[in-house]
């Protein structure tokens, strides 16, 4: 009996994407009171003006029926890997008004200058001319449209070109998996790599530092180590990229440790290797080991860039260390000729609020070389939230509405500020004003990874899916358990319009409480459970944690919008300070 053909990699063959090329193309021939075409032998006399920057074999005949494809290809091929992009088109377009024939070799380099230049509707209307010439089965031509389409965004139709794909080659999977990666799909990414897994493809070393990419922002620690011991077992180089890749890899999923073997094991290092190291550190809460670094850093004579500076500026702030942040920022520029943009100077100003130096924070912003953007003026409100200066923090949110009044996010922070101070009249106000203009706050939403597979949980579901009731009960168990520990559920900043009991159970919903009871139903006993959040964990969920951590001795590590949690025995590693 034959094996059953596995199921397709996409939904079946979508006929929109040929036809809307295929229409453009049409268009753009036949659009009314079209200019007229240069004769001929003006349209040979600019192929061979256009020729004149290069020597050699690059250099189109004087003779114009010496002029071919071959010779128009390697004009194009020059002009896109010299950066030329327009000129390349220029070529295309010229050679098709003297009729000369493109072929398969014309479309790679084309498609490449086309989205280097960022034009959508022109490479909808190559790919109707690739469509038109019957050159739409070819790989190259193929790989080459899937790479233009998810560099100009359009990650749907290149879906779309690779799944009608005849054939496909690792070049092509290394492009869409490349794309999804760059257009922040990871979950996307992070299938189609284990669906290339499955076609019998070699892995090469584009594919493994893409796929680790992916796995880095879902916090997918297994098929990351899976990766690493392809890696040692088929012989590939542990070069800066690879190194860099695995470094940021483990540093993302909180595994410290390992990360710091890898980094040990390069043999060359280069700066973005130390910052991938310093940085990890750093989103750990491993500040002093961040600035431990950074000094053999120096002591290898490797220079500091300005993301090296950042992340020493987040350890310190992370870590409280107010002095050392200090002398870090002013010496960037005194020792190491480093001009502080305003990422460090919005680093300064968190590190000082959090601190409780609300007037040095507010001073800093007055007498900086720039403007203040929206990050900077977010960072002095959490500080001022933290140590509840309401008036500091008012400025702080008149200012971010100036700067960015259609973002929903400065309203939140506005109503959680009014909501500190029990206004809820002013809180209703801005929740209204927010309807009004169609605002909708982001849902919390955490991932978890159990038996190689990516789990998400958001605040917002109603659980419709398997293992919902072992969720549900495993929450139930770990509220009754904790409260004979003095847990009693913070409802402060729950919604105002809610009876307590409802706040309750919304606090309760929170999505990191469902991915972690999800983690202890499911995952291994005694294993570590690794959860990643898109928002900042709230207070009531930083202290439930802590007490699982206790109760169960189990440990958590939670990588929320801004650092990592490490729980264990009842406390955390940022000692509450974030």
């Amino acid at each position: 009996m034959p094996a059953k053909p596995p199921p397709p990699l996409f939904p079946p063959r979508h006929p929109t994407l040929r036809s809307k090329c295929l229409h453009l193309l049409h268009t753009s021939a036949s659009s009314p009171s079209p200019p007229p075409p240069p004769p001929a032998s003006s349209s040979f006399q600019r192929l061979i003006n256009l020729s004149i920057p290069f020597s050699g074999t690059h250099s189109l005949p004087q003779n114009q029926h010496a002029i071919d494809t071959d010779t128009c290809n390697a004009l194009i091929k020059s002009y896109t890997h010299s950066g030329s992009h327009l000129r390349s088109l220029l070529v295309f377009t010229t050679m098709l008004q003297a009729s000369i024939p493109p072929d398969l070799l014309t479309f790679p380099p084309l498609l490449k200058s086309v989205a280097r230049l960022f034009l959508p509707d022109l490479g909808l209307s190559i790919h109707g001319c690739v469509v038109k010439i019957g050159s739409d089965s070819d790989v190259f031509v193929n790989t080459a449209l899937v790479s233009m389409y998810c560099c100009l965004g359009r990650v749907g139709d290149a879906r779309r070109v690779f799944a009608e794909m005849p054939e496909r080659n690792s070049v092509t999977w290394n492009a869409m998996i490349t794309g999804y990666v760059h257009n922040r799909r990871f979950r996307e990414a992070h299938e189609l790599f284990s669906r290339m897994l499955g076609s019998g493809l070699d892995l090469g070393e584009v594919t493994v530092v893409t796929a680790l990419s992916a796995c880095s922002h879902l916090g997918a620690l297994s098929q990351g180590i899976w990766i690493h011991n392809y890696i040692e077992s088929h012989g590939l180089r542990l070069n800066v990229f690879v190194g860099t890749a695995l470094i940021d890899m483990y540093m993302k999923c909180g595994v410290i440790d390992e990360a710091s073997k890898v980094f040990q094991a390069m043999r060359v290092k280069n700066v973005f290797s130390w910052n991938a190291l310093i940085t990890g550190y750093a989103m750990n809460g491993e500040g002093e080991a961040a600035l431990e670094a950074f000094d053999e850093m120096i002591m290898e004579k490797v220079k500091p860039d300005g993301v090296t500076f950042l992340a020493l500026l987040c350890a310190c702030c992370h870590q409280g260390l107010i002095d050392k942040g200090r002398k870090l920022f002013v010496g960037m520029e005194e020792d190491f000729g480093l001009r502080p943009r305003i990422e460090h100077y919005g680093c300064m100003v968190d590190l000082l609020g959090r601190a409780g130096l609300l007037e040095e924070a507010r001073e800093l912003i007055a007498t900086m070389p720039m403007k203040a953007d929206a990050a900077v003026w977010r960072a002095l409100l959490a500080g001022c939230r933290i140590h509840g200066d309401r008036r500091l923090g008012e400025l702080a949110i008149r200012k971010l509405l100036d700067l960015e009044p259609e973002n929903g996010e400065n309203y939140i922070l506005l109503g959680n500020l009014l909501a500190r101070d029990r206004r809820w009249t002013d809180v209703g106000k801005v929740r209204q004003m927010m309807r009004k203009k169609g605002m909708k706050k982001d849902p919390g939403c955490s991932s978890i990874e159990v038996d190689n597979r990516v789990h998400e949980f958001v605040v917002t579901d109603r659980f419709q899916r398997e293992g919902q009731e072992e969720i549900f009960a495993m929450l139930a168990a770990m509220k009754r358990e904790l409260k004979l520990a003095g847990y009693a559920v913070d409802t402060e900043m729950a919604s105002y319009d809610l009876e307590e009991e409802e706040k309750e159970m919304a606090v309760m919903h929170h999505s990191e409480k469902l991915a972690l009871a999800f983690g202890l139903v499911r995952a291994q006993h005694g294993s570590t459970v690794r959860i990643v959040k898109n928002l900042r964990m709230c207070v009531d969920c930083h202290t439930f944690f802590k007490l699982v951590s206790e109760a169960y001795q189990r440990k958590i590590v939670v990588r929320d919008k801004n650092r990592f949690h490490h729980f264990g025995g009842g406390v955390c590693s940022c000692k509450d300070y974030w």
